[in-house]
């Protein structure tokens, strides 16, 4: 159980297959405390490495790695919170979307499902792709 509370599951290891061939594992464990965030992208032509940029502080880095060798990316640092909020007011005033939307939390709750479903039965689950067209 980990340092969450009982019954609650604190950690997550997922493997998702797209449509389009891509394959991306993902590693969720928000009850960690002093975790890094982050995340990597890797193709034929290079990898990205973005470390500490998923958290309320503006902090991190991201890094790109080519034949050429590594070149450290420019971005705006800001507090995801502050971010979010402003875009969620923009939207509320017909100015722009949020950075979530009612569609994305959706997908991320039938994403949480099939992977619950998954680790129950130790089967593949297919999320229905048409989820996302009501809208």
């Amino acid at each position: 159980a980990g340092m969450a509370g009982s019954g609650l599951e604190d950690g997550a290891m997922c493997i998702w297959r797209f449509k389009s061939g891509v394959i991306a594992q993902s590693h969720e464990g928000f009850t960690t405390k002093f975790a890094g965030t982050g995340f990597e992208v890797h193709g034929s032509e290079g990898s990205l490495f973005a470390n500490n940029v998923m958290t309320q502080k503006p902090v991190g880095s991201v890094l790109l790695r080519t034949g050429a060798g590594e070149e450290e990316l420019s971005f705006d640092r800001e507090d995801l919170y502050t971010r979010s909020l402003r875009q969620f007011h923009a939207a509320i005033r017909d100015e722009g979307r949020p950075s979530a939307t009612g569609e994305d939390g959706v997908w991320s709750l039938a994403a949480a499902e099939a992977a619950l479903q998954s680790a129950k039965s130790g089967k593949a689950v297919t999320i229905d792709p048409k989820l996302g067209s009501a809208a």
